[in-house]
Parts: C-alpha cells; sequence; structure tokens
C-alpha cells in the first residue's frame, strides 16, 4: 500500500554481473588512462518474448493469484527517470514541471509542509536521483515525448526479476536492494546498487514507479478502478514485503508524491526508434 508520505539510445541486454571493460597495460610512452563506465541513464535493456508465472502465494492478497501471462519482446528503461533527463523533456515543451507541492488523496497542510523539501525537481543536489512528485499523466506524457511509454505491471514484474520473483531477492544484489531502501533517508542517485537480471537498476526500492495498469485483481482484470498500480517499493518503506517485487499498490493518478517516479518501456518495432531531442 501506498504510504503517506532518456536519449534514445539503442537497447542493449546487459547481464547482472557485468562489469566495466578491463584496462590494459598503457604504453611506456603514454600516461596511464582511466577507464569509466558509461552511464545507464536513458540507455534501455531489451526483454524477450515470454510467457511467466506471475504474482506470489507469499505476499499481500492482490499477488494472488498467480497466473501465467504472456509479454512481447520489449524494451525497458535502464533506470527510473532522472530529474536531469526529465528537465530536458520540460525545456523542450513536452512536460509539466514536476511539482513542488505534494498531493494526493487526504493530504494535510502539514503534510506539505513535512514532505515538500523531499521533492528533488527544484534540488541541484539531486539531478542524478529520480524523478518524483509527478504524478500519472506527467509521467506518461514524458514517456510519449521520448518515443516510449509506461511499462503494463506484466512488463515491469517480469523485468524486475525474469519471471522468479520470489526468488529473485535471495539472489546477488536482492538484499542490498531491500536494504536499500530502508538505509537512505530520502531517495539516492539512480543506479547506486546492483542491476538485475536485465541490467534494470532500482526496481526495488529508491521510488515507487508508475504503470500503465489499472489496479485491479488478476481474476477481474476489468473492474473499472480508476486508480493505476505502483511498483517497487520506495526509499519510505521500513517493511520489507511492500519492496517485495510482486508487491502491487494502487494510486490515484492525480498523486505527485515524493516516493512515487517512473521508467519508460519501449514495444518493439521494425523501424528504428526517432532520437528524442
Amino acid at each position: 500500500m501506498l504510504p503517506l508520505a532518456v536519449s534514445c539510445g539503442a537497447a542493449t541486454q546487459i547481464p547482472s554481473n557485468t562489469t566495466g571493460p578491463a584496462s590494459g597495460t598503457p604504453p611506456a610512452t603514454l600516461a596511464p588512462t582511466s577507464v569509466s563506465t558509461p552511464s545507464p541513464v536513458g540507455q534501455m535493456a531489451h526483454i524477450p518474448e515470454v510467457t511467466y508465472r506471475m504474482g506470489s502465494d507469499a505476499g499481500e492478497p492482490d499477488e494472488r493469484p498467480p497466473h501465467q501471462v504472456h509479454v512481447s519482446a520489449f524494451d525497458m528503461d535502464l533506470t527510473e527517470v532522472a530529474v536531469s533527463e526529465y528537465a530536458k523533456c520540460v525545456r523542450a515543451g513536452g512536460c509539466a514541471p514536476a511539482a513542488t507541492v505534494i498531493q494526493f488523496p487526504g493530504v494535510t497542510s502539514s503534510d506539505q509542509q513535512l514532505y515538500d523539501t523531499e521533492c528533488n525537481d527544484n534540488r541541484p543536489d539531486r539531478q542524478d536521483h529520480p524523478e518524483n512528485c509527478v504524478d500519472w499523466p506527467m509521467a506518461d506524457a514524458y514517456c510519449r515525448w521520448a518515443g516510449r511509454r509506461l511499462p503494463t505491471e506484466e512488463e515491469w514484474e517480469y523485468a524486475a526479476c525474469g519471471g522468479s520473483c520470489d526468488q529473485a531477492l535471495g539472489a546477488r544484489g536482492g538484499a542490498a536492494a531491500i536494504l536499500s531502501s530502508e538505509r537512505w533517508p530520502y531517495t539516492t542517485r539512480v543506479a547506486k546498487t546492483w542491476p538485475g537480471p536485465f541490467g534494470l537498476y532500482d526496481m526495488a526500492g529508491n521510488v515507487w514507479e508508475w504503470t500503465a495498469s489499472t489496479y485491479c485483481p488478476y481474476d477481474r482484470p476489468n473492474c473499472g478502478d480508476p486508480r493505476r498500480v505502483i511498483r517497487g517499493g520506495s526509499w519510505s518503506m521500513v517493511d520489507y514485503l511492500f519492496v517485495r517485487l510482486t508487491d502491487r499498490s494502487p494510486a490515484d493518478p492525480a498523486t505527485r508524491n515524493t516516493n512515487v517516479g517512473f521508467r519508460c518501456a519501449r514495444s518493439q518495432s521494425t523501424s528504428p526508434p526517432t532520437p528524442r531531442p
């Protein structure tokens, strides 16, 4: 449950144990140079077509029943959309500026005074943090501007753990991802922890992520609930159950909260992607 509170690069599939290129011994006549790993911000991973078992019997009631779903091949952002990336859309006139005042059903003026400093958009020291305090239409507008779209929750869950979400958090990096959501007092820079099976970062923790899906029981997909599903948990969670990769939470589309951000997906196409401004 929700607590109170990219130029288009080519898609690449990056294994979770990828490291930077090895540096060789430089010629004796040249000074050694450092080797830097390219930033994953703005890059995408290719997620292959699959039929997998979605959901879990081990978590909340809305994660049940586990069921088979088919997902066509798609691409997914390696990171949550960073403040610096969202700013490009604002400058281009494709996006409204991110909020500096939180807004969600039941919010009070005291809540706003307490949490407004945690909106990242106007923080020069958080340009590499995920953009937060954006509602669903704002996230959707950014993804469309970037030639992408918000992922469905079926896509999101498979991209997070390759179809083995109950086991994924016991793998290398899983425990760190959960602990990170409790250890950091606010958001952190994107891609700070280990990536998952497709090279995606921060699928557990940092910020909840908007999806394209409406919040309905798995056995009643057309229930008519207007709320959207958010996934992944956030820095504000203190219970690991809400950072599990099968956990689902509903959010009013107009919610602008400090612990909610997003990443984009892209359907496979035979034509090359249109470069983003």
